[in-house]
């Protein structure tokens, strides 16, 4: 409908104005565009585990956040509403005391810890060394840390941007199309190299032979890391899967909400995509042969499940048989495609040595408990107390709060693990709390981030920066989702007219 001119305003005047305002909201999508396709591109160079590959990603994430930062994008979603005060108050306090507290491992205004004698080994040998410090690789330190301060913008720009739902729900496609792309990959090595390589890489030890057969691992340097991020994506395919068209808001996920609704109504072509989607990377999964990928996976698509039909069971009675129907599916394309994991199920030959490095861990944390070994500096720790039965050398603890206690001492890590846990209890508390109409997209933040961080508890899931990467931004997500501070104007099945 055309808009009334006003007596004694020029009609040059309003299509000026209707055209600015055409252009700002083109600038606004291409800013959510740019964002959150950065965060889905991050996957495909080695995912982003190499300095080549996630140093200028953290230069793309600053560029892209300033206009951000400036309002594009957004309008007015910068603003703190009066129920996230608090909780972001301690997010803030939390990251600002593991953030200060790696800088001043790097200075020498610490007390001496368990690695001075190094420094004074090095002075020995060459004649002169660095005063002695908390961080065993001060370069490491200042690495890590930018790393960490990536993730805390993407948060920062995530939550800013989701605060609309179509923003929000452009999270979740980026991180499904993300996938297909690696597991896409994935399938091209397995013909090609049978995933030996990822381009020029070669994953294996030692030289690769025709005939020689690897773990699948997309493009991802390890098959642990690939399946945590195939899980993360099959869970988001699954949230819009069943996140419904958020057009219609008489189904707002598709879970059947007027008994009439058909199954052949409800599968329509992008919600088909999605299906088929989601069996490609549950295949790619499988293959991966991880089985802390699997198992973390498996426990994201429960927490999604039932977080999605809390209090929907009595009144929709399909959704159980919905439910069982995807378990049996699951079950289904395990049979099919879970060969290599039952395999490494009955030849577990790395658990020893995972548990020898959690050892060297702990035996490190008792040397040096309250100012830890500096931010990234497991690997030369490891190299010190690494046992002469372990030649292969080892620059990962294999878990993430493991390797924070190590790295920043036992006190320090606690509110580096607050930061995480807070975030992912915001998504939760918004996935309980929200209308039926709105809570998909923080019970999918809370589900797809279960998968990285339970999965980085005997691994390094979150210490990949694309795994990392795509955790922030959908923790911002889900946390803006979960705080949204245009509710309530509107019930849910009447119109604004109305």
């Amino acid at each position: 409908m055309s808009r009334r001119i006003e007596k004694g305003q020029e009609p040059g005047v309003m299509i000026d104005r209707d055209l600015w305002g055409l252009a700002r909201r083109a600038i606004d999508k291409i800013a959510v565009f740019m964002f959150f396709g950065l965060v889905g591109l991050a996957a495909l160079p080695m995912g982003g585990n190499r300095d080549w590959a996630w140093a200028p990603l953290c230069v793309l994430f600053g560029l892209i956040a300033i206009p951000v930062a400036l309002g594009i994008g957004v309008r007015d979603r910068h603003a703190v509403g009066a129920a996230e005060r608090l909780p972001l108050a301690m997010l803030l306090g939390c990251w600002l005391s593991f953030a200060a507290f790696a800088l001043w491992q790097t200075t020498t205004w610490t007390p001496l810890t368990a690695d001075a004698w190094l420094f004074a080994r090095a002075a020995e040998i060459l004649g002169k060394a660095h005063a002695p410090i908390p961080a065993i690789a001060a370069d490491a330190a200042r690495n890590s840390l930018l790393k960490c301060l990536a993730c805390a913008l993407i948060f920062l720009t995530a939550r800013a941007l989701s605060q609309d739902r179509d923003n929000a729900r452009w999270s979740l496609v980026a991180l499904v199309a993300s996938g297909v792309l690696v597991v896409s990959y994935g399938i091209a090595m397995q013909v090609s190299t049978n995933s030996c390589y990822l381009g020029s890489y070669l994953r294996k030890q030692f030289e690769f032979t025709p005939g020689d057969r690897c773990l699948m691992g997309g493009t991802f340097v390890n098959s642990n890391s690939f399946a945590c991020y195939m899980g993360m994506c099959v869970v988001a395919a699954l949230a819009l899967l069943f996140g419904g068209n958020p057009k219609k808001a008489h189904v707002p996920y598709g879970h059947y909400e007027e008994e009439d609704v058909r199954l052949i109504d409800w599968l329509t072509t992008p919600r088909v995509v999605l299906l088929a989607a989601s069996l490609l990377m549950l295949g790619g999964l499988l293959i991966s042969a991880s089985r802390a990928g699997v198992g973390a996976s498996v426990a994201g698509m429960l927490f999604l499940g039932l977080l999605m039909m809390r209090g929907r069971w009595r009144s929709h009675p399909r959704l159980g048989a919905a439910f069982i129907l995807g378990i049996v599916a699951l079950l289904f394309v395990g049979i099919i495609a879970g060969g290599a994991l039952l395999t490494k199920f009955a030849v577990a030959s790395d658990d020893a040595s995972r548990l020898r490095i959690w050892l060297a861990a702990i035996q490190a944390i008792g040397m040096s408990p309250w100012l830890g070994w500096g931010l990234g500096g497991f690997g030369d720790v490891f190299t010190l107390l690494q046992p002469s039965d372990s030649l292969q050398p080892n620059d990962i603890a294999h878990s993430t709060p493991l390797e924070t206690i190590v790295e920043l001492g036992v006190i320090t890590a606690i509110p580096a693990i607050l930061v995480v846990l807070l975030l992912w209890a915001v998504c939760l508390r918004g996935a309980l709390k929200r209308r039926l109409s709105r809570r998909y997209l923080p019970a999918a933040a809370f589900s797809v981030a279960a998968i990285s961080i339970l999965h980085s508890l005997v691994d390094f899931s979150l210490q990949i920066p694309a795994i990392g990467f795509a955790t922030a931004a959908l923790l911002g997500m889900g946390w803006a989702q979960s705080f949204g501070r245009r509710d309530g104007a509107v019930p849910i099945f009447v119109s604004r007219g109305h």
